[in-house]
């Protein structure tokens, strides 16, 4: 028997994150806080104490560590494991991208 195992594009650090997240739900924008637990390049784990199905859209609001902006980054749900949703980030801009792909720099850099 054969087994696929999937690889990430990207590599994973484990961090912890205050993130509010906004979806829209019952014809109206809701907000709710969450933890991102770990952060790729394309995406996080996401910890909230409301399940989200996956291709739920999201806009996610949060500080990365070693940064002092805001990012504002929007995200779909691709799977989900009761409270804990692995969400991958879209449409995100230069400037984004490069944020993240610095902070994840970093991480690599203190393991």
């Amino acid at each position: 028997m054969t087994s696929t195992i999937q690889r990430r594009s990207s590599e994973r650090h484990n961090v912890t994150i205050n993130v509010n997240v906004e979806i829209f739900v019952d014809g109206k924008y809701a907000t709710f806080a969450g933890q991102a637990s770990d952060i790729s390049k394309g995406g996080l784990r996401l910890f909230l104490t409301r399940e989200l199905e996956p291709g739920t859209a999201v806009k996610m609001e949060f500080v990365l560590p070693y940064n002092s902006a805001e990012c504002t980054i929007r995200g779909v749900v691709r799977n989900k494991s009761g409270f804990m949703h692995g969400v991958e980030f879209i449409n995100t801009t230069a400037f984004q991208e490069q944020m993240i792909e610095r902070t994840c720099h970093v991480f690599s850099l203190l393991r």
